[in-house]
This record gives structure tokens, sequence and C-alpha cells, in this order.
């Protein structure tokens, strides 16, 4: 933070990149078009959706306000919504103006830290299934946890990983796949660090095995509107 913002609460960058993020998508605005309506870059508000920009008091609030909202809001665990605008049939009818992007690896890895839960697949289970998990990301790797004697607690081994975030709406989207191999971890200071780094569960009940997912290939698309409509 700069200095603008001495003597206010320092907002968490994770959440006010989720906040901004889906704020932004609820009001159907592209990055460009929030970018026309603040004066600000398109580089910085790519960066403050990812979490890694330098945020100062007068930016945040320019943003805010183009959002029809409070910095606060923004900054907190629960995004206000805008209305969810009924489609009409001519805009059911219209064609299709998104194009499918393919990201690089370091744009799949900002959207991974930006999530919390993903699902897990085996590769070779003679009976596959695909189950929810909360995760955190570890470099690279992904680690979730789960209870002694589950489906996930008994995955070693190759696996897959997915994540994705969708706006129905607007049909616009992405979605992130993690291939990798799977093993436990055991090693009480490292399970210590990854509970300390905000591992948690949205669920009741232990989470006793812990289990690193060593990534070997990152991929992922994402719908966008055609530039000719920003």
């Amino acid at each position: 933070m700069h200095d603008e913002t001495a003597g206010t609460h320092r907002p968490d960058h994770l959440a006010l990149a989720i906040g901004v993020r889906t704020r932004r998508r609820g009001l159907g605005l592209t990055v460009r078009q929030l970018a026309r309506r603040t004066d600000l870059s398109v580089t910085w508000l790519e960066h403050l959706e990812e979490g890694s920009a330098s945020v100062s008091r007068a930016a945040l609030a320019s943003v805010a306000g183009a959002l029809g909202t409070s910095a606060e809001r923004l900054a907190s665990d629960t995004v206000e919504m805008p209305p969810t605008p009924v489609p009409t049939p001519a805009a059911m009818s219209a064609p299709d103006t998104r194009e499918l992007i393919v990201m690089t690896e370091e744009e799949c890895r900002a959207r991974l830290f930006l999530h919390d839960v993903g699902r897990v697949v085996p590769a070779m289970a003679r009976e596959p299934f695909v189950l929810p998990v909360d995760y955190v990301m570890d470099g690279t790797d992904v680690v979730f946890r789960s209870p002694a004697g589950s489906r996930p607690a008994g995955l070693v081994g190759r696996v897959a990983f997915e994540v994705d975030d969708l706006l129905r709406v607007a049909r616009l989207g992405w979605s992130v796949l993690v291939i990798g191999d799977a093993e436990h971890v055991t090693d009480p200071a490292e399970t210590a660090r990854f509970a300390a780094a905000g591992a948690r569960t949205w669920s009741a009940g232990g989470r006793e095995v812990w289990t690193r997912i060593h990534a070997s290939h990152i991929t992922g698309r994402r719908l966008r509107p055609r530039p000719a409509d920003d």
C-alpha cells in the first residue's frame, strides 16, 4: 500500500482481488471498460484482480465508485453483487461475440491463487470420480486436506485437478487444469505451514490427511468479449 493509506485499514489483497473481479463481471464490464471509467491503466487493473497490485486509497476509491459500491465492501469477504439482468430474446439470439483465449501458465497460476476450491480426479482409477476439495497453493503445487478414509485421502499417483469460474448470464468464464502426481504430506512442519497459509474447510469434521499435487502441466482457457466490443 502507498503512504496515502496511512491510518486506514490495509485491505486483504486476495479478498480485494476477488471483490473487484466479481463485482466487475456482475456488471458485465470488461477490464478495458473499467479502465475507461476510472482513468486507470488496464495493466494495473489486471494486477489488482490478480492480487498483486500496489493499491492507493485514491485508486481504490475510483474503482469502487466506478463499480457502484464502496472500497470497504470490495475488500470484505462478502461481495455485494449487482442485480442479475434477465437476458432479453434479442440478447439471446445475438451473434456470439466471445472468443476463446489460451492462457499462459503464469495467468493460470494467478487464477489458481485466487480460489480455494477445486475438483480432483484420479487418472487411472477403475471407478473414476470427481470430488471438490479445499486447497492452497504452494509454489506451483496444489495442496489439499481430506478426512482419513475418504476417496480424496487415498489419492496417490497421477491425478487431474480443475478450477473454474463462470458467469452464466454474460457467458464468460475460465478454467484451469493441473496435471501432476499426488503424494501424502506427513511432515508436521509442512502441514503446519499449510494450515497457517489459510487452508480452510467448508464442512465440519476432521481433515487429517494432507495431499500435495506436484504439477507437471498447467493449462487454461478463458472466454472474453471480442476486442471490437470493448
